[in-house]
């Protein structure tokens, strides 16, 4: 079962799809401030945001900035499932029948449950004439000795086929059964005709009466009080009794006279029973199943995982404002981009272990789960273990490296000042693709004939247009970037298409503050199979001092599938040479022991202007 985090986190650093990128966010200073750039003239990266910024700007700057953010839904939290513990639960709860090992391997001749109290081994039966003989339960493991130590009425233990009778009739006793009833549970020939008996007094129609429910807990109650008296490990044992329900006693009673199967297994127990439960409690190993199934489930409802890095340096040239020259620029860009999502067979998507050759179906609720039986061609096929399973996992990454130059230049007018730039840049790039498809072992094998080595690389160039309108402290821009659409080839002469991308933004300075607001006018394309477009909106405020200068803001995807939410953005410059930079949501998911944000990017950085 490692197979799948294995499949998983292979995939999880490629990406996916055919049409990208999102905008980005290079340098620091627009990062903390939800992303807004394009019409902010107090920064050192108006060649990444806006060329035309460089015609209104007097001053020479340098900056750096080198960062990486991740993105995630279901995937990361595969990497913290116990896959031993997993797999090796239903075995556990197995074992807790009896101590000989494999469930299925027992001599259940004559085995008889109380509650869900299974006696195993080797019943023979003798031949049963008039009442019940009085065969002896050789018993083993937990709920042996369980059985054992029930106490209820006159009897001390069942430790024979008669004691399990007259336990029925001390139940029925107990639960205010007439002397009819009571006769007819006493009577009986075999066990059989005593559960027949036994159910016909306690149900009615397809329920309990009054008397199935006192029944039902006074079973409950007995060997819950057995269990408390039995030494070693019975944690699941009880927990299974806990989470017992009064519908079930029809199925109790049925396992009475399952007494001559010798292939009765833990399969069969849990279809008879009609599944048990298991609840978070004091078991970690319990509580570490439950959660592990859980991720699992959310993970075959939704899941993505996206990792980038960008990193610059930019250098910028000061010019002399509107009317004369403007300032020029030039930078090195390097970025890499991923994303990988997985898409789980419809037809193999139930949660089914093979547990010693005992199938068992797994559900989830709330903060319990159910085991149910199931049988091998279910798990061949509808489980998403099977082998015959056709997942897929979808993958593509690129890596880019930019060499940009860019110049504005800007004109006054009786209305206010106008700027155009233009910025083109040089773009190498080498790209990979992956389309998997199997099951959980045949998609983690076929990774190892991945050729990373010769991944198509390539040159080419963009192009970036921007206008920029500033009155006193109000600034009003605009910016197309990647307008020319360059074209990427990745392997298997697939391409990948640096889609354009035109952004807003609003700006407005007064004395130390500056305010800006940024919005994607049209949507993007994105690496992510889950959530293939983006459209950004996000703004803040910047604290800019003599010697530091402090950014907060938020951003909002409008077309994210992903459900990261709000982000928040925030960074302090102290110095000029040292800046951190950082974004956030407040949702979190878990990474081992710990919780992490389901989306996090952080920048570390610095810049002078003069």
């Amino acid at each position: 079962m490692k197979r799948i985090s294995q499949a998983v986190l292979i995939g999880s650093l490629l990406s996916s799809g055919l049409e990208a990128l999102e905008f980005g966010g290079m340098g620091n200073i627009s990062a903390s401030m939800g992303g807004a750039g394009v019409a902010l003239r107090n920064s050192q990266w108006a060649l990444y945001y806006n060329p035309a910024l460089l015609g209104m700007d007097k001053k020479s700057r340098v900056a750096y900035s080198f960062g990486a953010s991740i993105r995630e839904k279901n995937l990361l939290s595969l990497a913290s499932v116990d896959y031993n513990n997993l797999q090796n639960m239903p075995h556990k709860i197995s074992t807790s029948f009896t101590d000989k090992g494999s469930f299925s391997g027992l001599s259940i001749t004559g085995a008889s449950i109380v509650g869900t109290s299974i006696v195993g081994t080797s019943i023979t039966g003798a031949s049963m004439v008039g009442a019940v003989a009085a065969s002896s339960l050789d018993m083993s493991g937990v709920f042996g000795d369980v059985l054992k130590n029930i106490h209820f009425g006159s009897v001390s233990g069942l430790n024979t086929t008669t004691d399990i009778q007259n336990y029925m009739k001390e139940v029925l006793v107990a639960s205010g059964g007439t002397l009819e009833q009571v006769n007819a549970v006493e009577s009986a020939s075999s066990l059989e005709e005593a559960s027949k008996a036994f159910k016909g007094a306690l149900i009615t129609g397809d329920s309990l009466n009054a008397q199935g429910q006192k029944a039902f807990e006074n079973i409950k109650t007995s060997t819950l009080e057995a269990v408390d008296k039995t030494g070693g490990d019975v944690g699941i044992f009880k927990n299974i009794i806990q989470n017992l329900e009064p519908s079930q006693l029809s199925g109790i009673a049925d396992l009475l006279v399952k007494t001559s199967d010798s292939s009765f297994g833990l399969g069969d127990f849990l279809k008879l029973i009609g599944g048990v439960s298991l609840s978070k409690g004091d078991d970690p190993q319990i509580n570490r199943f439950i959660q592990d199934v859980y991720t699992i489930q959310n993970t075959m409802q939704t899941n993505n995982l996206d990792i980038n890095t960008q990193n610059g340096l930019v250098f910028q040239i000061g010019g002399n404002g509107p009317d004369g020259r403007g300032a020029i620029a030039f930078g090195v860009f390097g970025s890499a981009f991923a994303s990988a999502s997985a898409t789980f067979d419809r037809t193999h998507n139930q949660i089914i272990f093979d547990a010693d050759g005992n199938y068992v179906g797994v559900s989830i609720s709330d903060n319990s789960i159910t085991l149910s039986g199931s049988d091998k061609d279910s798990y061949e096929n509808l489980s998403i273990f099977s082998d015959s399973a056709k997942h897929q996992i979808h993958g593509t990454g690129i890596v880019i490296g930019e060499v940009p130059v860019g110049y504005g230049q800007a004109f006054s007018t009786p209305i206010g000042n106008f700027s155009i730039g233009l910025g083109a840049k040089y773009i190498f790039a080498m790209g990979y693709k992956v389309d998997k498809s199997g099951s959980f072992n045949e998609i983690s094998n076929a990774f190892g004939g991945m050729d990373l080595q010769n991944t198509p690389k390539q040159q080419t160039f963009g192009i970036d247009f921007g206008f920029l309108y500033n009155y006193q402290g109000f600034s009003l821009g605009i910016v197309g970037k990647d307008i020319n659409e360059p074209i990427l080839k990745v392997n298997d002469n697939q391409k990948i298409t640096l889609n354009s991308q035109i952004r807003a933004g609003l700006s407005y300075e007064w004395k130390v503050l500056s305010f800006a607001l940024d919005a994607d006018l049209k949507p993007n394309h994105t690496l992510s199979y889950l959530s293939p477009q983006n459209q950004m909106i996000g703004g803040g405020v910047m604290v800019d001092l003599k010697y530091f200068d402090i950014r907060l803001g938020s951003m909002y995807d409008l077309k994210s599938l992903v459900g990261e939410g709000v982000i928040f953005t925030g960074g302090i410059n102290i110095l000029g040479f040292l800046d951190i930079a950082v974004q956030s949501n407040t949702k979190l998911v878990a990474m081992g022991d710990y919780k992490v944000p389901s989306y996090l990017s952080v920048k570390l950085g610095g810049g002078f202007s003069w």
